[in-house]
């Protein structure tokens, strides 16, 4: 490397050999290098520990020319560490006969501990830079960068940053075939998580950002009132907790297969407290004041009346019929008698559809996975909510790109609620829930509530009378099938 081969170059002196010189010129006495005792000039025995001397000098010597080799081949690896070792080792030995290594070493070890402060100073900005383009997603650049650290002075964060950057470039490649192959195929479940994932791989990227802005522009609808809803497709999975989760309540199983053979569009956001009260003229919500947190406080009569007006307002027809109306004092419903028109207007999501649309492709305890240290990357829930709702979005969405599916508000469903529903004999394609009840099911945890209820599987209900700062809602619609990507 260039700026390694441009460090000052160390001068090795070479030793001499044995010169011959006469020992007792030297010194009187004979060390011996096994034991501390002096012999007379000349002994080849030593009288107090038996070693033979000339044979101890001829390794000792031997061992320090192998040494001062080992050194000059350590710098050519940049490996200061351990030749400083043996250099300090070397300045240790005192016998008058190797004083010229001795010599040498201190010599040295000043310009290999400037040396390795230079090469530690180079390794330092080498990793700095490859943590910026880490940052700006190029991860070709940042194995190109960490190629040039000296391999002894490789650490694991080193490691595991040429691993990470390694993985996301597989992925990379692996998103884009993936993404030509849905387009061919026109397997718009397929093309939505790839294209939502690729973005955030490379959001520095143009050519991604592109992309993903096409895909949303096909896969969205925007009402007048500026709700943007996303265009999810018909499929199968897996409702309900499997056995291995552990916080699994006795009603969310068995696990069963659910069929949602309609496309729908659904709001990529919870109903805010601007488009509620603009629409219908009233503030309901209790909990923290703002106009782009979720409307809470609002009853399931109030929400279906909610799809109802969304529906006139867009020139479809109303989904509900809603008669006998009770208001509260602030105008929410109190009672109503409610009965389904079907159609294409507005309405709640069945639960089946909801666990769908938050799974997205999912099929562990969360739509990100299974670790419960995440959970406050997607949602607002008791750790980090401070005990208030939150403006909408500002958590990472699910691979559909939905907001909030996981806490800030809990959403009401179309459904009536039954503990047991889940162990009936339920169809499975578009379940509609039981045929009548008490309560209706809420989806999604709260701010108010522990990570375990923030889950995709997790079932709570209310009666529709009920209103609290901890409920909202989201709205859908069904989709015609040529609204399907193509």
């Amino acid at each position: 490397m260039s700026e390694i081969d441009s460090l000052t170059p160390l001068i090795s002196r070479p030793i001499e050999a044995e010169t011959g010189r006469a020992i007792a010129e030297m010194n009187a006495n004979e060390p011996c290098l096994s034991c501390p005792g002096l012999n007379p000039a000349g002994t080849m025995i030593c009288r107090e520990c038996g070693a033979n001397i000339p044979q101890d000098k001829q390794k000792m010597l031997d061992r320090l020319h192998t040494q001062q080799q080992q050194i000059v081949k350590l710098r050519e690896i940049c490996g200061h560490d351990r030749a400083l070792t043996m250099l300090k080792q070397m300045i240790a030995v005192t016998h008058p006969e190797f004083s010229q290594f001795r010599d040498w070493a201190k010599i040295n070890l000043p310009v290999f501990q400037k040396e390795r402060r230079e090469l530690r100073q180079y390794a330092d900005n080498l990793m700095h830079q490859a943590k910026a383009a880490m940052t700006a997603q190029k991860y070709e650049r940042v194995q190109q960068i960490l190629e040039e650290v000296p391999r002894v002075l490789v650490d694991e964060d080193m490691k595991k940053m040429y691993v990470e950057a390694g993985e996301c470039m597989t992925e990379v490649d692996s998103l884009v075939r993936e993404i030509r192959n849905a387009i061919s195929a026109k397997q718009y479940n397929a093309l939505l998580s790839c294209v939502q994932r690729y973005a955030e791989l490379k959001a520095n990227d143009p050519e991604a950002q592109s992309l993903r802005e096409k895909i949303e522009k096909l896969t969205t609808m925007t009402t007048s009132t500026g709700m943007v809803l996303r265009l999810i497709p018909s499929g199968k999975f897996y409702m309900g907790s499997h056995d291995s989760d552990e916080y699994m309540r006795n009603n969310e199983h068995p696990q069963h297969r659910v069929s949602v053979t309609r496309p729908l569009y659904i709001g990529i956001h919870q109903v805010t407290q601007k488009q509620f009260s603009e629409l219908m003229e009233y503030h309901p919500s209790t909990s923290a004041i703002n106009e782009t947190n979720p409307v809470d406080s609002v009853s399931w009569f109030s929400a279906v009346e909610f799809c109802n007006a969304l529906s006139e307002s867009e020139g479809l027809p109303p989904y509900y019929t809603i008669d006998n109306i009770k208001r509260r004092t602030n105008r929410s419903i109190e009672y109503a008698d409610v009965s389904l028109l079907e159609g294409n207007g507005f309405r709640l999501p069945t639960e089946a559809e909801w666990e769908y649309a938050c799974r997205a492709g999912s099929i562990t305890p969360w739509c990100f996975g299974d670790l419960v240290l995440e959970v406050g990357r997607y949602a607002w829930y008791y750790d980090n909510a401070q005990s208030e709702t939150h403006p909408v979005g500002e958590k990472k969405p699910n691979a559909w790109g939905l907001y909030d599916m996981h806490g800030n508000v809990m959403e009401w469903c179309n459904d009536w609620y039954n503990d047991f529903y889940y162990q009936q004999d339920i169809p499975e394609e578009d379940p509609p829930g039981p045929s009548d009840g008490l309560s209706r099911v809420l989806r999604g945890g709260a701010w108010q509530f522990g990570a375990e209820a923030t889950r995709s599987a997790y079932r709570n209900s209310a009666n529709p009378d009920a209103t609290s700062n901890v409920i909202g809602f989201r709205v859908v619609r069904n989709a015609d099938k040529e609204d399907t990507f193509s």
